[in-house]
């Protein structure tokens, strides 16, 4: 095709080769659809509750329709599929160790992160099929969010961010006394909205994270695993507690874990592998988040607070990945064959 003096070449899908963004996001959304798909099976077969039992089904058919397009995809263009998890790494006859509650709560950060995560790789994607595939992933995962929302809300479980009232004009920063969290009296400010909106859930993410900790802490099978899911749990309670305080000092009330949410089991419903998978998932979300919530937080303290967070984050991050390449857990992505000389 000509048009304003340049040549636009019309090709189809398959004549032309995916990208190394669309290959890669490709490659982990995959492993990621086989960890969710065993993490559901579990879940599923625990629930005791119709409505999040319903909440559980709805969810895992539509990963595992993902995961079959994502797989078909991959396929096609010759890239050999991941290996991921399966039946494996998943006991769904191991004794119960997370409550219905805390079902919900996960399911509803999963659709937050595969929003996040979906979103992404759409705007990475160039082929108008690759494109439409995680178009669907996004509008899915939109779906996964208000179901589990509607009924977190109907069994009164959903915590609501602060209410506050609304300034009674619109105005601008006039002095850098704002920045250094100074109100015009001389005393620290209160939060602004978007400040308070990022605290908030933060601190929800790492109520689930702790939960996540404590019950694979329990559970886990190798000494190193165990020893990492407590300093996992210890940094993720630090944050609820450093985060908690910087809400109730602006008279603000703030999300408490719940001490219903791990049963006391120590047989392992999931393989170490997965589990550790599972931290590294959750690690690389906090750092999005902390680096997001640094850069729109307008307080200097809070900036110091989460520049803090991305260290310790990283470092636990780190040390997770560290644990998988030493007991071969970790898959290596797909990447250039051409030797380097």
């Amino acid at each position: 095709m000509f048009k304003n003096g340049v040549i636009f070449f019309m090709s189809s899908p398959k004549s032309v080769k995916l990208t190394s963004s669309e290959m890669a996001s490709l490659w982990s959304e995959y492993i990621s659809h086989t960890h969710n798909s065993c993490v559901l099976q579990y879940f599923i077969s625990k629930a005791e509750d119709i409505e999040v039992l319903d909440v559980l089904k709805k969810t895992y058919q539509i990963v595992e329709n993902l995961k079959d397009n994502t797989k078909q995809i991959l396929q096609s263009e010759n890239v050999p599929i991941p290996i991921g998890f399966g039946s494996q790494d998943v006991d769904v006859n191991a004794p119960r160790l997370f409550s219905d509650s805390f079902f919900l709560k996960y399911i509803k950060n999963l659709s937050r992160i595969m929003v996040v995560t979906c979103g992404l790789m759409f705007t990475l994607s160039t082929r108008k099929d690759t494109r439409e595939h995680f178009k669907k992933s996004l509008s899915e995962a939109t779906i996964i969010f208000d179901n589990v929302s509607d009924v977190l809300l109907d069994k009164g479980l959903y915590t609501r961010p602060p209410f506050i009232e609304p300034p009674k004009k619109s105005d601008f920063v006039e002095n850098k006394d704002y920045m250094n969290g100074v109100n015009l009296f001389g005393n620290q400010r209160y939060l602004n909205a978007v400040e308070i909106s990022h605290l908030y859930g933060n601190i929800e993410a790492n109520v689930l994270g702790k939960a996540l900790t404590q019950g694979f802490g329990q559970t886990a099978d190798l000494k190193e695993v165990r020893e990492f899911m407590q300093k996992s749990a210890d940094i993720t309670e630090k944050i609820i507690n450093e985060h908690t305080q910087f809400l109730t000092d602006s008279d603000l009330s703030a999300p408490m874990p719940s001490e219903t949410q791990v049963f006391s089991s120590s047989h392992p419903p999931f393989s170490d592998k997965l589990m550790m998978y599972q931290i590294t998932i959750l690690s690389a979300a906090g750092l999005s988040d902390y680096a997001t919530s640094l850069a729109t937080s307008q307080r200097n303290d809070l900036k110091r607070h989460y520049m803090d967070l991305l260290g310790d984050t990283a470092k636990l991050a780190k040390k997770a990945e560290a644990l998988m390449v030493e007991n071969k857990w970790k898959e290596q992505p797909p990447q250039q064959d051409k030797i380097k000389y």
